[in-house]
């Protein structure tokens, strides 16, 4: 009996103190060490009120929520009894700093100024944590944009100095730089040709451009370059390029099919890479079965002409090429079968310099004599005939995003040029041979070509230089000279890299306009179908010759048709089959892309 009744005691006794630990309220709410930030927002992220039963769990809630608040580097919350069942809740808060400057250390890919446009805590702010965050992914977004590696590892008041705020950047940098595979080329040619250094801020798109420069040389079968971070010093990679040599040389004996001359023998020479040095010298030699003499062509390129990577180019040459010739593809001529040829014989140089790795500038000349030859058998004033002297001088200005150079799918290119010229023509004769151009003259050519490709639904091809992409590329040029100029020193239309579906040279005149569209697909690794569309001409020039007659003022003219390009180990090869806007079919053989 004295134990049941004890415990019935002892449950009463206990429902009571939970009962009075229920009902317990808190009685007040002291908030101590804010300065910045209001009371109000301190007691709006509390779970606490004033009045409300007191629960410890919502005090340890509360403690979390205002560390979350980011204002407070110390937060301590404590209840003590005030009265029989009722609480003063404490709230002691130790804010951060108000900013008063930032010193920013580390960066050097980006200024200061860079640095601090992007922060989204700014001077006079509270430091807050939560900004701190925000703030410190803002910069490294700033670096991953201009595709650079870099870590913020210290964002913080600096004890000696609390209202300084100090921000360090963790950049990666370049370790070794190491290439492998290459025997024949110089190892200091391939450090010419890799931009990036050890030591320096590492950057994706350098390295990228690094080894699509080494593909675009194309001295190499293969090369694949990668980035391993390095095993012997933290926060550093390491490139590598791995690289196969291809042949550099060739000795070619054979015959050359040419769309206005028709079949020639040919002797070819050249060594793109000699000694390993990147230095390219050839020599040409055809001799065409229509006679007229040989063509001799002499050259020679420099890539390393200076410390500044400009390229020189140098060649001697004396040439024949036939106009209104009947190809072995069966394009017309106006002159009723017959042919006569040009001899230009002369020499040229040029150098083109880098200024940015988007931008070069180029300067350039040339001076030859043009001679006419064999025109007695062409049918009188079925020719045109200007003989004489004449030098030439180009500016230019480059500006190229292509992903590589050769068989390009993302990117575009663009190219002014500016030519002032010179001629002192002897003789004339034949159509319209003359218009007042004996004698020295002086001409100003210029014109604007712009380039754009596109792999619609495709990753970036980036240093993958083996896959195969479906490429939409487009071509706009414009010509106009101004001046007296030489009938062969115009603009022409016509033929496998201009009109397709007309005759080469179809068109001529003082102004020009060509606009090219093509959709590039590919059926097997080296072989891609095309489908193109031109549309084009030249007007404002010398008059008709037979049935080739001009346009005097602005007119265009479409061609459009489909070929085929296989990629083989002298390079692209194209066969296309264009159609005029009379439905007449024109074949053409070009070695290389069109454009």
């Amino acid at each position: 009996m004295i134990n049941r009744n004890s415990s019935i005691g002892l449950l009463l006794l206990l429902a009571g103190t939970a009962y009075g630990q229920q009902t317990s309220v808190v009685k007040e709410i002291v908030i101590r060490g804010n300065q910045r930030v209001s009371k109000e927002a301190i007691l709006g992220n509390m779970r606490t009120k004033v009045g409300r039963p007191y629960v410890q769990q919502d005090l340890d809630r509360d403690k979390r929520s205002l560390d979350e608040m980011g204002f407070f580097s110390a937060v301590d919350i404590r209840a003590t009894p005030a009265d029989l069942n009722a609480y003063l809740v404490t709230v002691d808060l130790q804010e951060w700093p108000a900013i008063k400057e930032f010193r920013v250390t580390g960066n050097t890919a980006f200024t200061t100024d860079q640095i601090l446009k992007v922060l989204t805590m700014k001077v006079g702010d509270v430091y807050n944590l939560n900004a701190r965050k925000t703030s410190s992914n803002a910069v490294e977004i700033l670096y991953g944009n201009k595709q650079y590696l870099a870590t913020i590892d210290e964002f913080a008041p600096l004890p000696e100095s609390p209202g300084t705020i100090g921000i360090h950047v963790l950049e990666t940098r370049v370790g070794q730089i190491l290439v492998r595979g290459n025997s024949q080329t110089k190892d200091w040619v391939m450090r010419r040709l890799i931009k990036s250094r050890s030591g320096d801020v590492y950057n994706d798109a350098q390295w990228s451009r690094d080894v699509t420069h080494i593909h675009n040389t194309q001295w190499f079968e293969t090369v694949q370059g990668r980035r391993e971070l390095s095993s012997t010093e933290p926060g550093k990679v390491d490139l590598i390029a791995d690289v196969k040599e291809g042949r550099t040389g060739q000795f070619n004996v054979g015959v050359q099919l040419d769309p206005q001359s028709s079949l020639a023998g040919l002797i070819r020479l050249s060594e793109a890479n000699l000694y390993g040095t990147g230095q390219t010298v050839s020599l040409n030699f055809t001799q065409a079965i229509t006679g007229g003499g040989p063509s001799v062509d002499l050259g020679y390129v420099n890539p390393f002409y200076d410390a500044k990577d400009t390229s020189m180019q140098v060649s001697l040459y004396s040439r024949l090429s036939y106009r209104f010739g009947t190809s072995i593809f069966g394009v017309g001529s106006p002159t009723s079968g017959s042919t006569y040829s040009e001899r230009r014989s002369g020499s040229s140089v040029g150098w083109v310099r880098p200024v940015t790795h988007e931008w070069s500038v180029g300067i350039s000349g040339k001076v030859e004599n043009v001679s006419t030859n064999n025109s007695g058998s062409a049918a009188a004033k079925t020719f045109i005939r200007q003989d004489g002297n004449e030098g030439l001088i180009s500016f230019a200005g480059i500006r190229n995003r292509r992903d590589i150079d050769v068989d390009t799918s993302r990117g575009d290119y663009l190219k002014v040029n500016v030519e002032p010229g010179y001629s002192n023509i002897t003789e004339v004769g034949g159509a319209t041979a003359d218009r007042g151009i004996l004698g020295p003259n002086y001409f100003l050519r210029n014109s604007v070509e712009l380039r754009e490709y596109w792999s619609p639904g495709q990753k970036p091809r980036g240093i993958d230089f083996e896959a195969t992409r479906r490429v939409i590329a487009a071509r706009v040029k414009y010509g106009w000279i101004n001046g007296k100029v030489p009938y062969f020193e115009q603009f022409f239309a016509g033929g496998p890299d201009t009109l397709r579906g007309y005759d080469p040279d179809r068109f001529w005149g003082t102004q020009s306009m060509l606009m090219t569209l093509e959709y590039r697909h590919p059926l097997q690794k080296s072989f891609n179908i095309i489908g193109f569309v031109d549309y084009g001409g030249a007007w404002g020039g010398y008059g008709a010759v037979n049935d080739y007659t001009q346009d005097p003022s602005f007119k265009l003219h479409v061609g459009y048709g489909a070929g085929l390009s296989f990629r083989t180990q002298f390079g692209l090869i194209r066969v296309d089959l264009g159609f005029n806007e009379k439905g007449k079919s024109q074949p053409d053989f070009l070695i290389g892309n069109s454009f």
